[in-house]
């Protein structure tokens, strides 16, 4: 696709509060470098006198190790036994007969 400018929120949004129209900027921003993390949006402006960051819980950010499985190589096979596992999960008697090898579901 092509490069184009953005509309500005203001012009999409007239009647929104101009703190809203600029976090709103930053959460949306393309590069996720240039967005804000959660403490940072908690301490905007916006959410003054409404966040109090020092009770909010924290966390570590998600090890990239948890992503592993997006570097897997799945054929077309695979991915047709993977979705009949998931379909399978909600029909939890035919789950466990085709988990003991009965095949005929």
């Amino acid at each position: 696709m092509r490069k184009k400018q953005p509309m500005p929120f203001k012009l999409k949004f007239p009647n929104a509060d101009p703190l809203a129209l600029r976090l709103l900027e930053r959460l949306l921003a393309f590069d996720p470098e240039d967005r804000p993390t959660p403490k940072e949006a908690l301490d905007d402006p916006y959410f003054k006198g409404l966040a109090k960051v020092e009770r909010e819980p924290s966390c570590q950010p998600i090890a990239k190790m948890e992503f592993e499985f997006e570097r897997r190589r799945v054929t077309k096979e695979d991915m047709r036994e993977l979705i009949f596992r998931e379909i399978l999960e909600y029909h939890p008697q035919k789950l466990e007969d085709y988990l003991n090898g009965n095949h005929q579901i």
